[in-house]
């Protein structure tokens, strides 16, 4: 396994991403995540908040386009975090933070994934008063995204 990282930190793209000068190496990569964070996490807030009973005049199905832009964010955000993971893969990996902030992810991902069935299968009653389970799973979401935000920037750190 270290020699694979070895081998991802010696690729030209990951020298090139840590090395280089250039504002459109490291920094626009780490803008470019920060965006899709911004996208993916905005966006399933927007949705939770409106689980849990905020602005009930917006129909449900009016939030279903936002499931295609969170998924184009989610792209763009593991694509770009694999490149940061490249330029620093041997050191990244050893942090246990790392491995915390994915199962957050991983966690975070699929309470997204279930409240947009809960949205498709229950429209009619989260139009007045949400359910328990659409509480539950707004907030464990929201809970989730903010943890997941949280332990990524941990990993500057630790």
């Amino acid at each position: 396994m270290t020699d694979l990282l070895v081998w991802l930190e010696g690729t030209a793209l990951a020298t090139w991403t840590r090395e280089s000068p250039s504002l459109w190496a490291y920094p626009t990569i780490l803008t470019l995540h920060t965006v899709g964070l911004g996208i993916v996490v905005g966006l399933a807030a927007a949705i939770d908040i409106r689980l849990l009973g905020v602005a009930r005049r917006v129909p449900l199905p009016a939030l279903f386009p936002a499931f295609r832009l969170i998924a184009w964010g989610f792209v763009l955000n593991a694509a770009t975090g694999v490149v940061l993971l490249m330029a620093d893969a041997t050191t990244k990996t050893r942090q246990p933070i790392l491995y915390i902030k994915l199962g957050l992810i991983g966690l975070a991902v699929r309470e997204t994934l279930r409240a947009r069935r809960l949205m498709r299968s229950d429209d009619a009653r989260l139009g007045t008063e949400p359910s328990a389970r659409a509480r539950a799973i707004a907030v464990t979401s929201l809970v989730l995204w903010a943890a997941a935000i949280a332990a990524g920037r941990l990993m500057a750190y630790l």
